[in-house]
């Protein structure tokens, strides 16, 4: 962003700076408007995604640590609230956020449905959401961090394809909200494109606890590729169950949109080796930011960090790189610094923000599960295989008019 500017002095200054070899917001934060602003992040720290929503609080936190390190002038003042996974109560403490701190920007929450009431409040509050996930309703104060869906069931898909041409009869065991039911429009849509049978499909509640009776229809079907279409525990599950029937012995296990190294450290490497994951973000990602925040985080945890985390830092990153340009404080001056803007220097490279529709066009990473006897440390259970652009045709996201400020 600042061409002028000798890009490795910034580098050694940062890695000195504070006794951290982190290196984010590297050029923009020395233009950061000076003063005080509030952000908000809206984490599910109970209910279903309770373990993700902690994660994703360690990542918004560890973004702030490392801008306040860099930035002078502008303070941060980070609040979090509980969305609970459930909608009236996220738009609650939204509101009531809104109201007491002024906060000028929203970082979350998780699930679909409870970010897109979050995004009509947003709206209407004249507020910047920033959030990773799916599909939202297009407004100007609306941001997506994560790629758009179709680019990781793209990724995924033709990565198996390729990999297993023979492989021509898929299944679709898929959670029945949202999330599972966009997956599997798409896959329908690139099992036409490349020539697949989609031979089987079933649908299960959120948080299903038993999956034995969908792995014998499954099992009946014989396909060579099975699609899991859902996240979290869920996933861990519906993998652990479809080993126990030798299922994963028999065809391809293919999870398009996961949380990447937390899908694999829930289970044994015996149970996901070979099992391919896409992931918006995965630990191992080959960038100075990347590699900074993941080893700062294990150091620190004891754990590496999955999506979740990575989403939490991620989308925090965008809204604190944007007040780093704007011009002001405001909301709509965060809007305006934000359309448009672009940069390699984030936790999963280069990024840029479509100023039409407020998607953020960056990678997407697919993984594979290692054997067991590859397996060196007790977070080396995959590696990237693949990494995806996040560019998709312009009519996927159908943003035809993203409104006024």
């Amino acid at each position: 962003m600042f061409p002028n500017v000798n890009r490795r002095l910034l580098l050694q200054g940062a890695a000195a700076l504070a006794g951290t070899s982190a290196m984010p917001f590297m050029g923009s934060i020395a233009r950061a408007a000076q003063g005080e602003v509030s952000i908000l992040g809206i984490v599910p720290l109970t209910g279903p995604y309770a373990a993700d929503g902690e994660r994703i609080k360690r990542g918004q936190e560890m973004a702030i640590e490392d801008f306040n390190q860099r930035s002078t002038g502008l303070k941060i003042n980070y609040i979090s609230r509980d969305s609970a996974g459930d909608a009236g109560t996220a738009t609650r403490r939204v509101s009531e956020a809104i109201e007491r701190e002024n906060v000028v920007a929203i970082a979350g929450p998780w699930a679909d449905d409870v970010s897109a009431a979050v995004s009509e409040l947003a709206l209407r509050e004249k507020r910047v959401h920033c959030f990773s996930g799916g599909p939202l309703p297009c407004h100007r104060y609306n941001f997506q961090w994560a790629p758009p869906y179709h680019a990781g069931v793209e990724a995924t898909m033709k990565y198996v394809a390729k990999k297993n041409p023979d492989a021509k009869r898929w299944y679709m065991l898929t959670s029945d909200y949202s999330f599972g039911w966009t997956l599997e429009e798409l896959e329908k849509k690139f099992a036409e494109e490349l020539g697949i049978e989609i031979v089987g499909s079933q649908r299960h509640v959120l948080g299903e606890r038993e999956f034995s009776p969908y792995m014998g229809e499954i099992a009946a079907a014989r396909p060579d590729v099975i699609l899991v279409n859902n996240f979290g525990l869920d996933t861990a599950q519906s993998l652990r169950t479809a080993h126990s029937f030798g299922l994963s012995q028999q065809a391809k296990i293919l999870v398009p949109w996961g949380s990447g190294i937390e899908d694999y450290i829930r289970l044994d490497p015996s149970i996901t080796q070979g099992v391919v994951i896409g992931s918006a973000f995965y630990y191992t990602i080959d960038n100075p930011i990347a590699k900074s925040f993941s080893e700062r985080y294990i150091e620190r945890f004891d754990e590496a960090p999955g999506y979740p985390a990575g989403s939490g830092y991620g989308t925090m990153q965008l809204i604190l790189e944007g007040l780093a340009k704007a011009e002001g404080l405001t909301p709509a001056d965060l809007v305006t610094a934000l359309e448009g803007w672009e940069s390699n220097d984030t936790v999963v490279g280069p990024t840029r923000i479509g100023a039409d529709n407020h998607q953020a066009y960056r990678p997407f990473f697919v993984t594979e599960g290692k054997a067991p006897n590859e397996v060196e440390n007790k977070f080396d259970l995959a590696r990237i295989v693949d990494t995806h652009s996040g560019d998709v045709p312009a009519d996927v996201l159908g943003c035809k008019d993203m409104g006024a400020l």
